[in-house]
């Protein structure tokens, strides 16, 4: 059977984006600045020009494309990691102090044209579910949908990050409510993602139980900045349960080495 060029351009970057011996992928995200503002290990100009070389190991980088100028060089060369663009804002993520929002609002910040112009290999949306309104949630989805169409038509790598929101996300006692990440992710990837980004759901058997109902490979999340054992754990995690690899931002660029803390994280995921 002939391949048609768009399924060929899909295969291609996904065999830059997974490591070819262990078919997992280490992405940094370095794009919190459009959702919370400066932040340690990208607060000023002279600490991005630093991460330009200390975040080249990784696999793929997630940014948004307005920030690309200020990245270029970490994208430049045979052996620089590859570009996810992120594809949404959300205000979901704020804290109240930053004048957050218990539901939030998201919106696309970029288009697929961009993407395409830009070099980048795909791209991630947001997919929130459990608004009050429940035309909201539908209208997640018709995003979502719109954007997979054009990945599937470009031959774009379609990363999809579901989330509850925020008020409604945890039990009572701070673990992840499990039921519903299944709920979501199963969403995602019957959408038709190629990888699904989720939250770490507190246990490595926990993280196994949400591969295990989903179609697409999970991506584990390293969420806000935590000691570098917990941190490797949820790597170690990650391929005890034969997810897709890991999505870690502040546990690289805000530890006192990212550029150690990094190749950490690739000897665990990689199993080198």
């Amino acid at each position: 059977m002939i391949k048609v060029t768009n399924q060929i351009g899909k295969e291609l970057r996904l065999s830059r984006f997974l490591n070819p011996d262990s078919k997992r992928t280490v992405m940094v995200a370095y794009a919190h600045g459009i959702l919370m503002g400066p932040m340690k290990g990208m607060e000023t100009n002279e600490e991005i020009k630093r991460q330009n070389e200390t975040l080249k190991a990784a696999d793929a980088v997630l940014m948004p494309m307005g920030f690309l100028p200020s990245c270029q060089k970490l994208f430049t060369g045979k052996n620089a990691p590859e570009m996810i663009a992120l594809y949404d804002w959300q205000s979901i993520s704020r804290s109240k102090s930053q004048l957050g929002y218990t539901e939030g609002a998201i919106e696309p910040v970029t288009t697929i044209d961009r993407v395409l112009a830009s070099g980048a290999i795909g791209v991630m949306t947001y997919l929130f579910i459990g608004f009050d309104d429940p035309l909201r949630e539908a209208n997640e989805m018709r995003r979502n949908y719109e954007v997979n169409e054009l990945c599937q038509k470009y031959g774009l790598i379609h990363i999809i990050e579901p989330r509850v929101v925020k008020s409604k996300e945890t039990n009572e006692d701070g673990t992840m409510k499990l039921d519903l990440m299944k709920v979501h992710t199963r969403m995602a990837a019957e959408l038709g993602a190629d990888f699904i980004k989720v939250k770490y759901p507190d246990t490595p058997e926990r993280l196994k139980e949400l591969q295990d109902i989903s179609p697409a490979p999970l991506l584990v999340a390293g969420g806000s900045k935590i000691a570098d054992d917990a941190a490797g754990k949820k790597a170690e995690a990650s391929v005890t349960a034969n997810t897709g690899g890991i999505v870690f931002g502040r546990n690289v660029y805000q530890s006192d080495d990212p550029k150690a803390a990094l190749e950490r994280f690739r000897r665990i995921v990689h199993q080198k």
